[in-house]
């Protein structure tokens, strides 16, 4: 038994090994950390050469900055977000550093960009990160302790601008790499997604432990799939109706949130599967099948990446379609409940395969119909713009998480720059202020794990960097660029590897510059050490909890999954002109359930939690997602194979309907509802729903 565990663990570990290794191989972290790494050595060698030393490091510290500014974005959103950026940057280091005469002026400047740039984030992600590292940068400003506070903010913006330079040529040269490399994610998701739930097919699976799988995989997918809307229908030139690159991408695009649709569709029980069709031993063929279109769909990940234009070869399209003829011909053999169920899964296999095929080929072979283009219906599905003065100056109150975040934020780095402050000599307390600003999050749960990952990543980085300290100084430096393009490649996938290379890189780097490693190594760790004990602590200050606000997030959760539900009843009931309502309902849905599942997650860490059923808002968690898969089923199912009344649709309604109106009343700390271990599939959506009211009686 145990040299079977061994086993399996080393499959899993190895599949896992193998699959970070593509994602970084053919992702854009890799390219974009060594173009980051170049942009920030080379103003500092070319300066230190001709004796301009302070000169070279302000301009690579203004260069590194507007680095973490920019993430991926069409051509108008680096732009914009390089203008903001660089505005940003040059405010902090030229009031920090005019301020730096009078220690209460330095204060006051601290609170007041700190809180100015926390209430960014009501614009949006993008705003939200600029505001971020422009307070980071007080850090290093009281660090370097400048004395010409108008040279210095001009090299920092010199910095800035030299690397936008470099990021807008490189987005006008190839406007679609980021949009490529995002398919490409999306792709290597729904693979992921689509071996889980073969995995489903074997006996012993822990369900419970299943379904937590498949909600986190949906959370990644549910945030790349938004993640290609907002860089491909925002964009106003590749959304032309002549712009025949834009339209293979929108197709490629469109089919890759029906493939998930497809692979999330939920027509039967795992279990009931098994049991029926065991006996006629076409289990191994699905998942042979499964397998197949696993590795041809990975194949196309690849092409995405690399743009190339060259077919499959590995596995030919005819063995796949043989499979799914066979499963076919069996099912017609079978007696008429496991011959339906087989059937009903062939015929999903089949419309997964035609997707992957059309993904396959890249649509090198012809260009697709995208009449959407021309309707302009798909701009219905842009994310929404945050940018509302009723919505931002809503935000200046108690009531708001973004409010009360930013006073939290403020009232920290206040306290975060007192050791600088009344001990100017000390010269690396400004590491203190630089770790409460990049570990400090909204939410407990969220702020626990920075704090954790950061501490273990300073631990390993900083015995790695002792060990490296007595190489020779060329040695060093070339293993603190590594180090560096080490946290460019990890910082966004893996933060805890990219503290380790960045905590690596500082300590090289200043035991080069000044030497004394082993202060460098004392600070960094006291710092680090009191900056995340601050951090936990001021968690309490402005709490930010999601524990009061469930019932709500659970109440839009089954709305959407209602509305959803009856976007898929018009439409089968012949109105053609909610075919496109559907998809857009679909995405609600599936955008409100990543909101619940995302609050479950913070809860599960906080305090208040232990006043709650947190085994009951998992069932629940996991029947809405149930449902919506059900739905989706519903909704790609023809009239002829998945016949349902209107009294069927009406009852499933009419349930989710009860749950919505309770939701609001229900008590958290005892939910209690239906077994999950039997569905059966001729009623399927309504014994879910059935189910979700139960806890809601």
């Amino acid at each position: 038994m145990n040299e079977r565990n061994n086993v399996n663990f080393l499959t899993k570990y190895y599949a896992k090994l193998k699959g970070f290794a593509i994602r970084i191989r053919y992702s854009e972290y890799l390219t974009d950390a060594l173009r980051n790494t170049l942009a920030i050595i080379i103003p500092l060698i070319v300066l230190a050469y001709f004796g301009q030393l302070v000169a070279g490091i302000s301009i690579s510290i203004g260069a590194m900055f507007m680095s973490l500014c920019d993430i991926p974005g069409n051509r108008r959103d680096k732009l914009s977000g390089a203008i903001a950026a660089i505005l940003s940057l040059a405010i902090t280091s030229f009031i920090i550093s005019l301020s730096l005469a009078s220690p209460y002026i330095v204060a006051v400047s601290v609170v007041l960009i700190t809180f100015l740039f926390s209430m960014l984030s009501v614009f949006g992600n993008r705003l939200s990160i600029i505001g971020l590292i422009g307070t980071a940068l007080i850090a290093f400003t009281l660090g370097l302790h400048p004395k010409q506070p108008l040279v210095f903010s001009t090299y920092i913006v010199t910095g800035a601008a030299w690397y936008t330079l470099i990021s807008l040529t490189q987005i006008y040269l190839w406007p679609y790499r980021s949009l490529h490399h995002a398919i490409f994610e999306a792709i290597q998701g729904t693979v992921a997604l689509m071996e889980l739930r073969a995995s489903a097919y074997h006996e012993g699976v822990n369900l419970r432990e299943f379904n937590a799988q498949n909600i986190t995989l949906h959370l990644k997918l549910n945030a790349r799939q938004e993640l290609i809307r907002s860089l491909l229908l925002r964009d106003r030139i590749a959304m032309s109706a002549e712009n025949k690159p834009g339209k293979k991408l929108l197709a490629a695009a469109l089919d890759i949130i029906d493939l998930y649709e497809q692979v999330t569709a939920i027509h039967h029980d795992y279990g009931e599967i098994r049991a029926a069709l065991t006996s006629s031993n076409t289990l191994p063929k699905i998942l042979e099948t499964i397998s197949l279109l696993s590795r041809k769909l990975e194949y196309s990940a690849v092409q995405f990446s690399n743009a190339k234009s060259s077919a499959f070869d590995g596995i030919p399209q005819q063995h796949i379609e043989n499979n799914i003829s066979e499963l076919l011909v069996i099912s017609a053999t079978l007696p008429l409940e496991e011959g339906n169920l087989l059937s009903g899964i062939a015929k999903n296999l089949k419309d997964i395969s035609e997707i992957v095929e059309r993904l396959s080929v890249g649509y090198q072979l012809a260009l697709p119909d995208t009449a959407i283009i021309e309707t302009e219906i798909y701009k219905d599905f842009i994310p929404e713009p945050p940018f509302n003065w009723q919505n931002i100056l809503s935000q200046f109150s108690f009531r708001s998480p973004v409010f009360r975040f930013a006073l939290r934020l403020s009232l920290l780095c206040l306290v975060a720059i007192m050791p600088t402050l009344l001990f100017p000599d000390q010269r690396y307390s400004y590491w203190l202020l630089l770790t409460v600003v990049i570990v400090n999050r909204p939410s407990f749960g969220l702020t626990r794990k920075r704090n954790t990952q950061r501490l273990w990543g300073t631990l390993i980085g900083l015995l790695i960097g002792l060990l490296l300290a007595f190489a020779s100084v060329s040695l060093q430096l070339g293993l603190a660029a590594l180090g560096l393009m080490g946290f460019f490649l990890f910082n966004r996938t893996h933060y805890m590897w990219g503290v380790a290379c960045i905590t690596v890189m500082v300590v090289l780097a200043l035991n080069v510059y000044h030497g004394h490693v082993s202060q460098i190594i004392s600070d960094r760790l006291l710092f680090t050490l009191i900056g995340c004990g601050l951090s936990y602590v001021s968690i309490f200050i402005f709490p930010i909890w999601e524990t009061p606000r469930i019932k709500t997030l659970i109440s839009d959760c089954l709305t959407a999954s209602r509305h959803y539900l009856f976007c898929v009843a018009s439409e089968r009931k012949g109105f053609l002109n909610y075919h496109y309502r559907t998809k857009l309902a679909r995405k609600d849905a599936y955008i409100s359930f990543a909101f619940l599942s995302e609050a479950l997650q913070s809860i599960k860490k906080e305090p208040l939690a232990r006043a709650v059923d947190l085994s009951g808002l998992e069932d629940i968690q996991v029947l809405i997602y149930q449902s919506n898969g059900a739905i989706a089923a519903l909704s790609l199912a023809k009239e002829a194979d998945y016949a349902v009344s209107n009294e069927a649709f009406e009852k499933c309604l009419n349930n989710l309907d009860y749950c919505i109106a309770a939701a609001p009343s229900v008590d958290l700390t005892a939910l209690i509802g239906d077994e999950q271990n039997k569905i059966h599939s001729k009623i399927l959506l309504s014994m879910l729903t059935q189910r979700l009211k139960a806890y809601f009686n």
